[in-house]
C-alpha cells in the first residue's frame, strides 16, 4: 500500500472512497465531515437524525455519492466518546477500515487526519496512526494459496490536510507509520511461515540479508555457541 500526504479538501478529492468522521452525540457535523455533508445535500446530517449514524466507536456507514462528489463512496467512520478517543483509537479504527474496505473497486481510499480537528490531538500522531494502522489492517498472508483466492487490496492511500503548512510534517509522519507498519507485517511473513519452508538457518539468513541491508553486524549463533 502507497501511503502519502495532500493538501485539499476531501469533498473535492478524486478516490474510490473518502473517509470522513463523526464523534459520538455530535449532531451538526464540521471540518471535512461538514463540507462531505453539504455537498451531499445534508445527507450525513439526515442520516444523524435518522439515528441511522450515532459516531460510536466502530460505527462504519458507507454511502454512496451518485455524481455529487469525485470520489463514488464515502465512509462515515464512528469515532466514540471524545474524552476517549486518542491515538491507539485512530490505529485501530484505521485497521478496521482497511479490512472492510478491501474489495472489488475500491483500490484508493483518501481520508481525513482523524483527531487533527476536534479531537485536539497531534497532528503527526494522527498522521502516524493512520499509516501504521491502515497497513496492519490490510494484512494477509496468502503466499501459499492458490491463485484463485480472493487478493483484492487497497493500493493507495491519501490523507488529505486541508492546512498546506501541515502537508510536510504529516507526510514524514505518515512515512514513519507506514515503515513500522511494513516492518510488523514482514515479521508476521515470518512467524506465519511453516516450519517446513524456513528452518532456523533461512531465518538467520533473513536476518543476516536485513544487518547488511542497514549496516549492521550480525552474530549466528550455531549449536556448538
Amino acid at each position: 500500500m502507497e501511503v502519502n500526504v495532500q493538501p485539499g479538501n476531501i469533498a473535492t478529492t478524486s478516490a474510490d472512497v473518502i473517509v470522513v468522521n463523526l464523534f459520538e452525540g455530535v449532531t451538526s457535523p464540521g471540518g471535512g465531515t461538514g463540507a462531505v455533508d453539504a455537498a451531499l445535500g445534508g445527507q450525513i446530517s439526515e442520516l444523524i437524525k435518522l439515528g441511522d449514524i450515532k459516531g460510536k466507536s466502530g460505527e462504519l456507514t458507507m454511502l454512496h455519492t451518485f455524481g455529487k462528489l469525485p470520489a463514488a463512496r464515502v465512509v462515515v467512520v464512528g469515532l466514540g466518546k471524545q474524552a476517549e478517543f486518542d491515538v491507539d483509537a485512530i490505529r485501530n479504527l484505521s485497521a478496521n477500515l482497511a479490512r472492510a474496505l478491501r474489495k472489488p473497486g475500491i483500490k484508493h481510499v483518501a481520508t481525513i487526519c482523524h483527531g487533527a480537528g476536534i479531537g485536539g490531538l497531534d497532528p503527526e500522531g494522527c498522521a502516524q496512526a493512520i499509516a501504521e494502522g491502515s497497513l496492519l489492517g490490510e494484512y494477509r498472508f496468502l503466499k501459499h494459496k492458490s491463485s484463485t483466492e480472493e487478493r483484492d487490496e487497497i493500493a493507495k492511500l491519501t490523507i488529505v490536510e486541508s492546512d498546506e503548512a501541515r502537508v510536510a510534517a504529516l507526510s514524514a509522519a505518515a512515512a514513519r507509520g507506514a515503515i513500522l507498519g511494513e516492518a510488523t507485517n514482514r515479521t508476521r511473513d515470518l512467524a506465519n511461515e511453516p516450519s517446513n519452508h524456513l528452518y532456523p538457518s533461512g531465518l538467520a539468513d533473513v536476518a543476516t540479508k536485513l544487518g547488511a541491508d542497514l549496516g549492521m553486524k550480525v552474530t549466528v549463533l550455531e549449536e556448538s555457541d
